[in-house]
């Protein structure tokens, strides 16, 4: 819902600014893109319309999965990020006959991570000794907010010819806190193994806290038409 009020404003702002389009200055050349991104939300498609040398809108999605290794508070995981998320942008561009541009909007998040971790070693829990072998293999999920704002800056330039283009955006998915869920399938689950996975699922929370402000560095190539 809070999505597709997101787009109705922006088409709205756009429509708007339609009628002033004569009064600005510097041409915008073909209006309509396509494009390709690498991005560090992931690989991913691009489409625009230029509606005048002041208003921009994007549609996007990127998607990507990789596998990365970290040990937290005494326990060895393996995560498997599977990075998926769309969304529209605005951009607005300030300053007349160049292509830098101030951008905000919000995508659909989908970006989680699987664990799986091990005890590195014996682990005391109220005088409780836990071993790697009492609590198993421990299986987790980190997820985060579905609905992210994102907010940031970039320049865009033709290249070559004035159907193809380069654009370059930094900034912030703003992607809310981690929430972790953890469980050791393997095994019976008694008080010290529950206080065991209690304790990880925090300390698993505080060490991605940071990912909640997900940094964007995107290139894309496009054509326009």
């Amino acid at each position: 819902m809070r999505t597709a009020a997101l787009l109705a404003f922006a088409l709205a702002v756009a429509g708007a600014s339609a009628a002033t389009a004569q009064t600005m200055d510097g041409p915008v050349g073909p209006p309509f893109h396509v494009g390709a991104q690498a991005s560090t939300l992931g690989l991913g498609l691009e489409a625009g319309y230029r509606v005048n040398p002041l208003f921009g809108l994007r549609l996007g999605g990127n998607m990507f999965t990789f596998s990365t290794d970290r040990g937290i508070s005494g326990v060895d995981y393996d995560l498997d990020v599977k990075l998926r998320s769309f969304g529209a942008v605005l951009d607005l561009y300030p300053v007349a006959g160049t292509g830098f541009r101030i951008s905000g909007g919000a995508r659909i998040n989908y970006n989680k991570a699987d664990l799986t971790g091990t005890l590195s070693g014996p682990r005391s829990f109220g005088g409780v000794v836990v071993t790697p072998q009492q609590a198993g293999q421990l299986d987790g999920e980190a997820k985060f907010d579905r609905f992210a704002p994102y907010a940031g800056i970039g320049y865009n330039g033709t290249v070559f010819s004035p159907n193809f283009s380069v654009g370059v955006d930094l900034g912030v998915l703003f992607q809310g806190k981690p929430r972790v869920s953890l469980s050791a399938p393997g095994v019976a689950t008694t008080p010290a193994i529950a206080a065991v996975l209690e304790d990880q699922r925090r300390e698993v929370e505080d060490s991605i806290r940071a990912a909640r402000f997900w940094p964007v560095v995107a290139i894309t190539a496009s054509y326009r038409f």
